[in-house]
């Protein structure tokens, strides 16, 4: 079971919480917080707010949530009766850390307690109290000045112009392909209207609050199966590229050869693709940190890799000037990464685009068998709007624009809308060393390891802001607590897998739309080996102690501890995982029988429809796909430019 909030300004005074728990509910839960947190001397331990807090964050992301997690909390209470006979609360402190550690170890009692616990981790260290008595530091950011071509992005509730538009292009979407495809376009003489359902966030909205980022920008999608996944998606002006690490990478050569034996054609070669790619990370204004704004973490990638004869080198990223101060993923207030909304929008806009925002795209508009342009809402105040296009673009994101597609019924006579969906599952590991590495002092994505990218494995620094370091310790009491007291002396890594497990978008599971991903075995076990790669890399580099992200899992206190873990099985329930990379959902190929999308990215049933974001990529690329979607997308560009 996997929970994430919805709502709560935690930085911000927030307002009086709305109680819906029971008074036994509210014992219980209490119980539960205090014995999952129960705080030391560095760091205050759970109480009623923290209840409060995660009571208000599971309300705010739906009714279904504010059960479930009720569920989870009977379910726990009830457990605990028929372990000890006794309810949760009524147990001494002692016999609470025992039960709890009896179900970190139970594959059916792991999962709830979990979810619980990460409910309850998120609201609590995310909270001003928790956040300043662990050294962070809340931002104040004055107003920014406002360059020209921002007043070509209107709020849809605020247009007070003819809501029927006409233009030669419309794109719904303004991330890695939206916005990249559009101002291509642009600079083609061809007029372009943006729809974004998401709100624009600049530098001073960014005030660094996990539970801030994940209610006002960002789309939080549950993939369902035996070790469910959180897929993280941007949901703003820039999409998920204005919420990310800023990792610029190419994929391996063998990925794209694997592209062109699976399409049938070199068209996607690597060589081919190369020119995308040079023009991308111009546009981006790519290259290399520097070391000092990368931190210690570098030395102890660079010592474990020198003794092993291991690749490891620094991350290629598009955040010219950055100096580490603050967390990417809650998005860049220093204004140094250089997502599309910076790289590429200002140049449509300058040249008379417009960027519709806070608009959702209900209904693509046909005629004679063609796309000619897109029905849409305001998400504020629902007035309709019209916008008439020679060519439509979808850029949502690899699980909205097949949700899209199976909600108007379109596009797919091949039955793989949808389909193919590929996560770069991600799990968490970190490593205690003598030495200071503090982590959230450095760029979180600065450093990374690529000695294993043909079997699948990519390795990256993962350095934390202080109110998300517990996720990377997917356990409770007085063993997280340990944990985090030695964050100032922890490196902290994520791996990601190129999977091979593949799921599904679907648009109507009783009434709800759904995405499924039911990890297969190899997965498991090319996990399993990514964590143990990175477990040797920390004891050469000199690790004291190792934390390998399993839940419930026992540090790793030797080699000998590492040996057996190398032999031993992972269960699927111990994986604590975690996707901000979905892809591949609106296959591309050359026959409309199994295919969304042709080589020019327009659909096969729909003349005039294009597709152009993470579902047309071929497959996982085994690297962040940042960079492959923007290049795509300047592919893309040219095609449709050249039917226009």
């Amino acid at each position: 079971m996997c929970w994430h909030p919805a709502a709560l300004l935690a930085h911000h005074q927030p307002p009086a919480p709305v109680r819906t728990l029971s008074p036994s509910e509210q014992r219980s839960a209490l119980a539960f917080a205090e014995a999952i947190i129960p705080g030391s001397e560095r760091t205050p331990g759970a109480d009623d707010l923290t209840v409060a807090r995660a009571e208000q964050m599971m309300r705010s992301f739906g009714d279904n949530a504010l059960r479930a997690w009720k569920t989870a909390l009977i379910a726990l209470d009830q457990g605990a009766r028929l372990n000890t006979g006794r309810a949760f609360h009524s147990l001494s402190r002692a016999r609470q850390q025992e039960v709890m550690r009896s179900w970190e170890k139970s594959s059916i009692m792991r999962g709830p307690l979990n979810g619980l616990a990460m409910s309850l981790k998120i609201a609590h260290f995310d909270g001003k109290k928790a956040y300043t008595a662990m050294g962070g530091k809340l931002r104040t950011l004055s107003e920014e000045t406002l360059p020209r071509w921002e007043t070509q992005i209107k709020r849809a509730s605020e247009w007070t112009e003819d809501r029927d538009m006409e233009c030669d292009v419309v794109v719904v979407g303004t991330g890695a392909g939206g916005a990249v495809v559009g101002r291509e376009l642009a600079d083609r003489g061809l007029s372009v209207v943006f729809i974004e359902e998401g709100k624009r966030q600049r530098r001073n909205d960014f005030v660094g609050s996990f539970v801030h980022a994940h209610t006002n920008y960002f789309r939080n999608v549950p993939a369902l199966g035996r070790s469910p996944i959180m897929v993280l998606m941007g949901k703003l002006v820039g999409g998920s590229t204005a919420v990310n690490g800023g990792s610029s990478l190419r994929p391996p050569i063998q990925v794209h050869y694997d592209w062109c034996q699976d399409l049938g054609t070199d068209d996607l070669s690597q060589e081919n693709m190369s020119s995308y790619y040079d023009r991308a990370s111009e546009m981006l204004m790519v290259n290399e940190p520097e070391r000092r704004f990368i931190g210690p973490i570098a030395d102890v990638f660079d010592r474990g890799a020198n003794a092993l004869g291991w690749r490891v080198g620094p991350v290629p990223r598009n955040a010219v000037g950055c100096e580490g101060d603050g967390f990417c993923d809650f998005g860049c207030a220093s204004g140094a990464r250089r997502s599309v909304d910076i790289a590429y929008l200002p140049g449509a806009l300058e040249r008379g685009s417009i960027v519709l925002s806070e608009l959702r795209a209900d209904k693509v508009m046909v005629e004679g068998g063609r796309a000619v342009g897109i029905e849409a809402y305001s998400v504020t105040d629902e007035k309709r709007f019209r916008v008439r296009a020679r060519a439509v673009v979808m850029a949502c994101g690899a699980v909205p624009t097949p949700l899209f597609l199976l909600k108007n019924k379109l596009a797919n006579s091949s039955g793989e809308v949808g389909k193919n969906l590929s996560l770069h599952p991600s799990v968490g590991a970190g490593a205690q060393f003598d030495e200071l590495i503090e982590p959230q002092r450095y760029i979180p994505q600065g450093y990374m390891m690529t000695e294993f990218l043909r079997d699948g494995i990519f390795v990256l620094a993962a350095q934390p802001e202080l109110n998300i370091a517990h996720m990377m310790f997917p356990f409770t009491g007085d063993r997280l607590m340990r944990a985090l007291d030695s964050l100032p002396h922890l490196a902290m890594f994520g791996a990601l897998i190129r999977d091979k497990t593949r799921g599904r978008v679907w648009f109507d599971v009783n009434g709800l739309p759904a995405v499924t991903y039911d990890i297969i075995k190899e997965d498991v076990a090319l996990l399993h080996k990514a964590i143990a790669h990175v477990a040797r890399l920390c004891w050469a580099a000199g690790a004291r102690r190792f934390y390998t992200g399993l839940i419930g899992a026992d540090p790793l206190d030797s080699r000998a501890d590492l040996e057996r873990f190398e032999k031993r099985t992972i269960d699927v329930s111990e994986l604590s995982l975690i996707s901000y990379h979905p892809l591949g959902t609106c296959r591309m190929g050359k026959e409309p029988k199994n295919s969304v999308v042709g080589l020019d990215h327009e659909t096969h049933d729909v003349p005039g429809l294009f597709i152009v974001d993470g579902s047309t990529v071929p497959g996982p690329p085994g690297v962040n796909p940042q960079l492959t979607i923007i290049a795509m997308a300047t592919r893309a560009a040219e095609k449709i430019a050249a039917k226009l």
